[in-house]
């Protein structure tokens, strides 16, 4: 069957790795089974997860996973002393969506679809289609990711 299309996004599966769905870890849908919170395991309290292995019931972005780190960081250190978890995430991610050349949707979000912008509606209205979004993303964010995310830094 041929179908006629003005645009077609063609998204992989979001999946666990197979070694975490096989494991005593995972969830029915095979993902790390945490507090979407405190993002600590639901079973293992010594165990905490985040990014694409986690069950967190939002996308798995990278935005997401920057914002889950530090959230597992401090949990971790407050079980490692005794302790409980303190922090908790929201559920924020980031998607950045392409509308036309030249100009991006910035979706920032918190659970439930909460909209949670992390910059000013004046320079970024993340409702509406933007060019300084698309260089946003286009320039800014894959310095940001390479030189700062992957090497540990908080670049903002």
């Amino acid at each position: 069957m041929t179908r006629a299309f003005d645009m077609m996004h063609v998204t992989p599966p979001q999946i666990a790795p197979r070694f975490v769905a096989d494991s005593l870890l995972a969830d029915k849908a095979g993902y790390v089974e945490v507090d979407q919170v405190t993002l600590q395991h639901v079973g293992y309290p010594n165990i905490f997860g985040l990014g694409d292995g986690g069950s967190t019931p939002n996308a798995k972005t990278a935005a997401a996973a920057r914002k889950q780190a530090p959230i597992v960081a401090v949990n971790l250190l407050s079980v490692l002393k005794g302790g409980e978890p303190v922090a908790g995430y929201d559920g924020y991610g980031s998607c950045p969506l392409t509308v036309e050349k030249g100009k991006i949707v910035l979706a920032e979000f918190g659970y439930g679809g909460k909209l949670m912008p992390s910059f000013p509606k004046w320079l970024i209205d993340g409702t509406q289609p933007a060019r300084l979004s698309w260089l946003l993303k286009s320039e800014a964010l894959p310095w940001i990711y390479w030189n700062g995310m992957l090497k540990g830094h908080e670049c903002w």
